[in-house]
């Protein structure tokens, strides 16, 4: 029978529902830090006994505590701590050839790319990348296309999540100049909008390379509006220019005030935030219907939710090619 979903599942529940999903196979996600998202994935999936979960974060003190908890949850599960940074291409390519070349990673089944950054000041990595889109694309794109032999390895079934926003709405990929590097054309908002709209375009177009030929899916997901880590470059300002953000980059995604909003759509808890992750990981009824995009664990094409600019085919090839350009290296598989 089918489950019915929505704003207000728990991860947990998505898990149960879809446990020969998760039993036994290898998970890899991003972003695995403390009071975020992708701590609460991974802790979810410990409910389903997957054979190992690979997480990629920066430093092991920011993963411990997921770490514990999917131990205190199941102490049979492997787990594994690959220290990355996503904004640095030297330190994603040394992780990526740590995947490939550990033999007891034979296969990848769910790659969820979690990590990210959002509006933060004006900041070039050392690859001369634009922060937001370095975290968003380049890194996940250097990353998860490296890794591919793994993916491939586990076979039709697999899957690779994007945990994009609402923020993709609020505009384009700025494929001519994804660095801003044009005098005042760059606002925390813009990059971080661009950065999604951009993350989801790749996901379209590794669909294109990997799901009719090799049954290999991408899902691009919003896990919904919730208080993390996240926001932290937003709240450095204050709450006064917390919400003058908030209330602007609202009406242009969501036609409404922040105010009227959150009374439409409360905040949702951490266990709510990911399991729209975990359904676009999980549920193997996805791939029989059309969509790309998920929202409150529902897949959708609404162009209102979904905008065409970060899920058109050709402009996903033009960010392909893009982002290429970006990291100096060209990948087929």
């Amino acid at each position: 029978m089918a489950a019915t979903f929505g704003a207000a599942t728990d991860g947990t529940t998505v898990v149960r529902h879809f446990a020969d999903q998760v039993k036994g196979r290898t998970f890899l996600l991003t972003g695995p830090s403390k009071g975020g998202i992708g701590s609460e994935t991974v802790i979810s999936l410990a409910h389903g006994s997957p054979d190992m979960i690979v997480l990629i974060g920066r430093t092991l003190a920011k993963v411990q505590d997921a770490i514990d908890a999917i131990k205190e949850t199941n102490a049979d599960i492997r787990v594994k701590f690959i220290e990355t940074d996503l904004a640095s291409l030297k330190s994603v390519r040394k992780a990526a050839e740590a995947i490939l070349n550990d033999a007891e990673i034979s296969q990848i089944d769910v790659v969820i790319n979690n990590a990210g950054v959002m509006a933060c000041s004006y900041t070039l990595t050392e690859d001369g990348i634009e922060l937001q889109l370095a975290a968003s694309l380049t890194g996940h794109f250097v990353l998860t296309n490296k890794i591919m032999p793994k993916i491939l390895a586990a076979g039709a079934g697999s899957r690779i999540v994007l945990v994009s926003s609402t923020a993709h709405r609020y505009r384009p990929f700025n494929l001519e100049d994804p660095n801003f590097a044009a005098e005042g054309t760059y606002t925390e908002y813009d990059g971080y909008g661009s950065a999604k709209s951009a993350e989801m375009l790749y996901g379209v177009a590794l669909n294109r390379r990997l799901a009719a030929p090799r049954g290999i899916h991408t899902y691009a997901v919003h896990p919904g509006g919730i208080t993390t880590n996240l926001q932290e470059h937003v709240k450095a300002h204050g709450e006064a220019h917390m919400m003058e953000v908030f209330d602007r980059v609202c009406r242009v995604v969501n036609g409404v005030s922040i105010a009227d909003y959150l009374a439409q759509s409360p905040l949702k808890t951490l266990q709510q935030g990911c399991s729209t992750t975990l359904v676009a990981a999980l549920d193997p009824d996805l791939v029989n219907r059309k969509g790309y995009y998920l929202e409150d664990c529902t897949l959708t094409t609404d162009p209102a939710l979904s905008k065409t600019w970060a899920t058109d085919p050709d402009l996903a090839e033009e960010c392909w090619r893009k982002a290429e350009e970006l990291v100096g290296e060209t990948f087929e598989f």
